[in-house]
């Protein structure tokens, strides 16, 4: 789109402006269009980039915004970020070295693995509890008669990693994920002081007693 010249910087949107014919040309980037390239030219929603199945999409010019649940982050909130609120994804540069939180807790446990002597108890037909993770190998598949307990879990997310954790992890908490090692399981509250002796004594009559009809009396 041809207009006067570059000098007021008209093209939008990251727009290049080009001298063309006395005037200026703004060359627009895909999904833009428009004198200025002030128009959106396409909905990036329609490809559904995000891609968390909870997220929204929102269209904007040239671009999308992803609007994450909460534990996910990233422009398309494909990144699980325990300490994440959710809302807006934004780019995350990912580091994959030594340094990162992750990594270095997973070196850790490796050298917990070292300490209680996994690699040689690896494979002993025996199941040692303490070599039973992610980090040790799951003590060679000796507690899961050669299956990987995970290796049907299909969540977003790394369950083994943040297994009885005691943090609820609402996308583990199936049977394929082990059920988040039982972290969304509530435990139960003390019975009604009021009815406890009550119903003590009258359980089992026969008769439906409403203060006592609860999983904690």
């Amino acid at each position: 789109f041809i207009g006067d010249d570059c000098d007021s910087n008209p093209c939008q949107n990251g727009g290049q402006c080009v001298l063309a014919d006395g005037g200026y040309m703004c060359n627009c980037l895909p999904g833009t269009n428009g004198k200025n390239c002030e128009l959106d030219a396409l909905n990036e929603c329609d490809s559904n980039p995000c891609q968390h199945p909870r997220a929204s999409c929102q269209d904007r010019i040239g671009d999308y915004a992803c609007y994450c649940p909460p534990k996910h982050t990233g422009k398309n909130c494909e990144i699980y970020d325990h300490n994440s609120n959710g809302g807006l994804g934004r780019e995350v540069i990912v580091r994959n070295d030594i340094n990162t939180f992750f990594a270095k807790d997973l070196e850790m446990k490796r050298q917990n693995c070292l300490k209680n002597n996994c690699p040689m108890k690896r494979g002993n037909m025996r199941c040692d509890e303490e070599c039973n993770t992610y980090a040790c190998d799951f003590d060679g598949n000796d507690c899961s008669l050669g299956i990987n307990p995970w290796v049907n879990c299909t969540a977003p997310i790394k369950c083994w990693e943040v297994f009885m954790d005691g943090v609820c992890n609402q996308e583990c908490n199936n049977p394929q994920c082990l059920f988040d090692g039982q972290d969304c399981q509530k435990s139960l509250q003390p019975c009604n002081p009021i009815y406890d002796e009550y119903c003590k004594k009258h359980y089992g009559n026969g008769l439906c007693d409403y203060g006592c009809n609860n999983a904690e009396c």
